[in-house]
């Protein structure tokens, strides 16, 4: 992007022609109360554009970029006959014409202003600071799987009180899928999220992004889904918060923070009528159409952008400040359960129990049933709920699941009940017999290898070697497990 070579304040010598030749038969038509577009040779009719209608005028580096009250206008450096000269030369004549109109210097101001807002050296710290949140969330799920368990969105146990949820969620991302799902959203967030922090300024795209949250989480309530993790409901927040620019402040925006709004209105269109519905089972429509409204009420209520609104009034302070302390206190109220902690666990176990069965459960089931059997320290009624939490895993993977009957085997095992954990990892051996680690298991259950000898998950160390049960991941980590991504 280049700032334009001429100052508005030499509109004066503007060239006198009313026509400017586009190559391929184009052309632009300046008349006494507006311009027109001429494509394809003058075969398509342009409509008149008036001068007053303008906002911003603007030479870019690849074209030239015309702001107006209802659309943006591009045409592409390359159509003028002096690529180099033309775009400038079209720039001035079209605010000749517009100084002629009645308050066409109020309207050359309000320009001027515009560029300034513009050209200020200005850095998106919300935005990059929710990208960062987004990698190192993707990073530690790299480097425990079960941070996904913790940190996904699951109604039944956010009602429940596991309330961090509804900010944790935002920052993981589907691992199956993760290198495509973590790499839209993020660049999803890096665009839009500069053309509505450089406007709005960050404490305005703070609350925003606060909002979309809030509406996120509503909009998959509402919708009845599942487990849900993904920021594309942030992502959502942003589009709607562009489009409330777009419609409501198009006049305060520069040409260039604008996008072409047919285009964008056709790309939402098609993302929740068209995309969101054919992907229904793996896409959370809910969550984008409640992050979407939520951003674009907030933009539209947050004001005019403006140089002088940059400055947060006490109301915008005080919404950005509460984002940041909820995203702050999702944080802390996640590491508990994420680090293992026997009283956490036995209270999410308990939420669990209370949950109405459901298939997208299972894995959480089972995780808090191995890290509660395998922990240490756990309290009778704890181990309880670990063969309860793992019965019901495996009777939602019909049986046919060997490390979720393992899961069950050692909770059996740990409350003392050794034949019942006897049959169960026979059960899992008759699914893998060739899978030497379920035999060692056996060999634990019967007095044949010493009971704090368990034996290394599959693939993770030589079988002579014993590992603590802190160290060990619950498995299985089912990556195919029901789960919605945003």
């Amino acid at each position: 992007m280049m700032s334009s070579d001429d100052d508005l304040s030499s509109w004066e010598e503007a060239p006198a022609n009313r026509r400017i030749d586009l190559v391929g038969g184009g052309a632009i038509l300046f008349e006494s109360d507006g311009f027109r577009v001429l494509e394809s040779r003058g075969r398509t009719r342009s409509p008149l554009h008036a001068y007053e209608s303008m906002t911003h005028v603007y030479v870019a580096d690849q074209m030239l970029l015309i702001g107006l009250n209802s659309k943006l206008l591009t045409i592409r450096n390359g159509r003028f006959r002096d690529p180099e000269e033309g775009p400038s030369d079209a720039r001035r004549l079209l605010l000749s014409r517009l100084a002629e109109r009645p308050d066409g210097r109020h309207w050359l101001d309000e320009m001027d202003r515009l560029d300034r807002l513009g050209n200020r050296k200005t850095v998106s710290w919300v935005t990059w600071t929710t990208v960062v949140l987004c990698v190192f969330g993707t990073w530690f799920q790299l480097r425990d799987p079960m941070i996904e368990q913790v940190g996904a969105f699951v109604p039944d146990l956010f009602t429940r009180g596991e309330f961090w949820r509804g900010v944790t969620a935002h920052f993981l991302h589907g691992l199956p899928r993760l290198p495509f799902h973590l790499a839209v959203n993020v660049g999803g967030l890096v665009v839009l999220g500069h053309l509505v922090e450089r406007p709005l300024g960050s404490w305005r795209t703070a609350a925003i992004l606060g909002a979309g949250a809030i509406g996120t989480i509503a909009g998959i309530q509402f919708g009845d889904q599942q487990t849900v993790l993904g920021s594309s409901g942030l992502v959502s927040a942003l589009a709607g918060a562009i489009l409330a620019l777009e419609f409501n402040y198009p006049e305060s925006l520069p040409a260039f923070w604008r996008l072409p709004r047919r285009l964008f209105v056709a790309v939402l269109i098609l993302q929740f009528v068209v995309i969101d519905r054919l992907l229904s089972d793996y896409v959370a429509g809910g969550a984008h159409l409640g992050g979407f409204l939520a951003g674009y009420f907030a933009a539209w209520n947050l004001g005019r952008p403006t140089l002088e609104s940059l400055i947060p009034t006490p109301p915008q302070r005080l919404a950005a400040y509460v984002t940041a302390v909820f995203l702050i206190l999702g944080i802390l109220g996640s590491l508990p359960l994420m680090r293992h902690d026997m009283n956490a666990l036995e209270r999410h176990a308990s939420r669990l129990l209370n949950s109405p069965t459901r298939l997208d459960l299972y894995p959480h089931e089972n995780a808090a049933a191995w890290f509660i059997a395998t922990g240490g320290g756990a309290s009778s009624a704890a181990l309880e709920y670990a063969v309860a939490l793992a019965d019901r895993a495996v009777a939602s993977t019909q049986r046919m699941h060997p490390d979720i009957l393992d899961t069950l085997a050692e909770a059996l095992f740990q409350r003392g009940d050794r034949v019942g954990a006897l049959l169960t990892i026979e059960e899992a051996i008759r699914l893998v017999p060739s899978e030497p680690y379920f035999i060692e298991q056996r060999r634990r259950f019967t007095g044949e290898r010493a009971e704090d000898d368990r034996p290394p998950p599959p693939g993770s160390a030589p079988q002579d070697q014993s590992v603590d049960g802190d160290d060990l991941l619950p498995h299985p980590i089912d990556l195919n497990a029901p789960r919605m991504t945003i």
